[in-house]
């Protein structure tokens, strides 16, 4: 019977124990008869190749190995250009049917001239050696860029897919079946193209074409992308490889591979045959349900109900493209700026597929509905914009470990955008959406914010999670005389005339809340736990001068990398230090393991509970609540706040995103955009400059409350709150401020230019970076 249960969260520990597995890295399962083990590395003679010729051929270095032999880059001085060869190994070379295989991946790929697969140049021995000489690709595996920074983005992961669909079409039409597609054999050319590579394991689908190299019930491919006919060892035909498409595009979307529960070889075929199909908005659920509805087609149990063709599932792919590039009026709620035609498969779809098009139907219908009751300011009838559209960028991570929290934000930023241009837009003109992918990394925020400003010309920049990336970007926005409009609570410490500060300052989160907990709690004994960058260094110095005026202190602290995962010698701090409060500034997916640890090693909450500052609604999605329940979050919104307006709020988001919560981070960036157009149609200018002269003193009844950007500091007043995690993964507010609060970007524990000397310190003691590199 098919299982409903969910895959386990990915965390950094458990990738490290598949790493071959993971992705497709692992070496194709065959069954040749006569075949050894695997050759190890210290066999393969790569030491006496470089420096050496084949052939023609000048052996310049070693680029990996695979499961048919070793791969070299070579010269070729006749065509004066770089080559990569493959040559079959000793033991393998022997063997008639490994032989065979080898000499059949170059007939067949050596039948394919396409744009998307990789080149074969020529087949040849040279003594006891054969060898392949291959299209040199320098761009690496997507695999090895999964391994590297996560999940794509939805565009990223539709380009990579139409290119891989591209290539595998060609493949058919010369009547070829892969059966090994999986984003190890996805390479990136030196241009960006993805080729499909490796046609070791390829087959002709006609009974004339090709010599007959497996035996009845032979299994070949890679586990985690088969079919389940592959599974099992049955007749296939070109339907297997949109099987593997599928699962590929679902690797691509959620930075791990399909039916992950179990190690076991075993235990992942049998997931292919009788499992439901994975949905891979249960691993990130701003994964736009078109991508979901692909997956759920191409992944289909039965071969008749997948895709009928490469080209059939290469149209839905194209389509999802142009929608999340604005570029088409398509519905995809998750990344797109505007309510756009619901998009189906070329093939009619299944009872579950047809109910997703009842949802979204049901859907729109509601945004229609509750528009009408918007507490926003509206016109009776509203006059569609035209014109130019006004340029706006959204950076943030949208792949890597802060891809949950990043691509939450951008879906409650789409929804004010949406509003506004529903509304009548701003100034007669459309808003345009420009997306862009931080990457989880410092230097693809300011990549990516350079590229916005220049290239894409956008008038303001909505974005940054971490105060790392806010810092890396804030030198760009500035040398540009830009506006930056920065949504997240942080350490504070810092003012810019060229950015927007809507998150709470210490003095609206750090510091009401360590009062709170020792005042309210009666807590004496700190212990900090944080990944090691900018902002929990810093909030823990606010909180260490803190706790020395309430008689309270710190009785350890650790921290780990962005993204770390490796938290036994924390647990072992915390158990021999025992504190009676941890307080939490952990980003992104480290949580995860931080909360299984310390729960496992028997930290009880009654005891020692946690206080976390970088936590919300959307962030507790991906933790097991049963870890958290009870533990203790600060914000200034909570998404169970019972007001007006955000009761209002929440119906319309819901309306496009049924299945997401919303965090303050997100309610942030919804109200950041609205006070933003309010700042524009008084300025009636979208210059950078005079947006940034209007926006101050701009106020609004937000979601959360009555909000207002203070003129002098450009910060903005908050209600500082303390919440309750419960069992059903909402936050019960237990404390809160009577009115807003005016930020303070600088605590008063130390003068301003020592708080400057401080961060001066951290960043050179860094390398001249805002996050500690030592750990990575």
């Amino acid at each position: 019977m098919p299982s409903d249960k969910k895959p386990p969260p990915e965390t950094p520990e458990r990738r490290d124990d598949v790493t071959r597995m993971q992705f497709g890295e692992t070496e194709s399962m065959s069954a040749i008869p006569g075949d050894t083990a695997p050759i190890s590395q210290g066999s393969l003679p790569a030491e006496n190749w470089i420096g050496k010729s084949l052939g023609k051929y000048e052996i310049t270095g070693m680029l990996g190995q695979g499961g048919m032999g070793v791969v070299l880059r070579a010269h070729d001085p006749t065509l004066e250009r770089d080559v990569a060869i493959k040559i079959l190994t000793g033991n393998l070379a022997a063997n008639a049917t490994a032989l065979s295989r080898f000499q059949s991946e170059a007939k067949a790929a050596g039948k394919l001239s396409h744009a998307n697969v990789a080149a074969i140049y020529e087949i040849a021995q040279e003594g006891e050696w054969n060898y392949l000489v291959m299209e040199l690709l320098t761009g690496g595996s997507i695999a090895a860029e999964l391994q590297t920074r996560g999940a794509c983005s939805p565009l990223e992961a539709t380009r990579i897919l139409i290119d891989a669909c591209h290539g595998i079409a060609a493949a058919h039409a010369e009547e070829l079946i892969h059966r090994d597609i999986k984003p190890a054999n996805l390479v990136r050319a030196a241009n960006g193209a993805v080729k499909l590579t490796d046609f070791g394991l390829a087959k002709f689908s006609s009974t004339g074409g090709a010599m007959q190299l497996t035996q009845s019930g032979t299994i070949l491919g890679t586990p985690y992308f088969m079919s389940p006919e592959q599974c099992q060892a049955q007749p296939v035909d070109t339907r297997t490889d949109i099987y593997s498409l599928g699962a590929t595009y679902f690797c691509l979307l959620t930075g791990r591979q399909p039916y992950d529960e179990s190690d076991s070889v075993v235990q992942v075929m049998y997931a292919h045959c009788n499992k439901s199909i994975p949905d891979p908005r249960e691993v990130r659920p701003s994964v736009p349900p078109a991508c979901s509805a692909i997956v759920s087609h191409a992944m289909a149990k039965d071969p008749d109900d997948r895709y009928p063709s490469a080209e059939a599932m290469l149209r839905d792919l194209e389509a999802v493209a142009a929608a999340l590039s604005g570029e088409a009026r398509i519905d995809l709620p998750s990344q797109s700026g505007m309510r756009r035609a619901p998009i189906g498969p070329s093939k009619p779809l299944q009872t579950d597929r047809r109910l997703i098009g009842g949802i979204v139907a049901l859907t729109l219908f509601l945004v229609i509905a509750l528009s009408v009751w918007s507490f926003l300011p509206s016109v009776p009838t509203p006059i569609a914009p035209q014109g130019e559209p006004i340029k706006v960028g959204l950076l943030q991570s949208i792949s890597g470990t802060m891809s949950a929290s990043g691509t939450s934000v951008i879906d409650a930023t789409l929804l004010a955008i949406d509003e506004i241009n529903e509304s009548g837009g701003l100034l007669g003109r459309p808003i345009k959406a420009v997306v862009a992918d931080g990457r989880s990394d410092t230097q693809s925020y300011a990549r990516e914010a350079e590229r916005l400003i220049v290239q894409e010309h956008v008038c303001t920049v909505f974005g940054c999670w971490t105060s790392a990336s806010r810092k890396t970007v804030r030198p760009i926005i500035e040398a540009h005389d830009h506006l930056l409009v920065y949504p997240l609570q942080y350490e504070g410490m810092e003012e810019s005339p060229n950015i927007i500060y809507l998150g709470a300052a210490p003095n609206q989160q750090i510091i009401p809340a360590v009062a709170w907990a020792s005042e309210s709690l009666n807590r004496r004994r700190f212990f900090l736990v944080g990944s090691d960058y900018v902002f929990p260094r810093t909030a823990s110095e606010v909180i260490k001068d803190q706790l020395e005026q309430l008689d309270a202190e710190v009785v350890g602290e650790r921290y780990l990398p962005l993204g770390g995962s490796e938290f036994e010698p924390v647990v072992q701090a915390i158990l021999q230090s025992k504190p009676d409060l941890i307080v939490n500034t952990l980003n992104g997916d480290s949580n995860v393991a931080f909360f299984r640890a310390i729960r496992a090693a028997g930290i009880k909450r009654d005891d020692t509970p946690c206080l976390s500052f970088s936590i919300g609604e959307q962030e507790l999605r991906g933790l097991d609540i049963a870890s958290v329940e009870g533990d203790y979050v600060a914000s200034t919104y909570f998404q169970s706040l019972d007001t007006p307006a955000n009761q209002a709020f929440l119906a319309r988001f819901k309306a496009k995103h049924p299945h997401r919560v919303v965090s303050g981070a997100m309610e942030n960036g919804y109200a950041g955009v609205h006070l933003w157009a309010q700042a524009v149609r008084d300025a009636e200018s979208i210059e950078p400059k005079k947006i940034r002269r209007a926006i101050r003193g701009q106020h609004l009844v937000a979601p959360e409350g009555e909000v207002r950007i203070d003129p002098e500091t450009q910060h903005c007043f908050q209600i500082p709150r303390i919440g309750q995690i419960q069992d059903d993964g909402q936050i019960r507010v237990v404390w809160s401020a009577d009115e807003p609060i005016r930020p303070d970007p600088y605590p008063p524990s130390r003068t301003a230019e020592d708080w400057k000397a401080f961060l001066h310190d951290l960043y050179v003691g860094w390398g001249n970076e805002w996050t500690s590199r030592l750990n990575e």
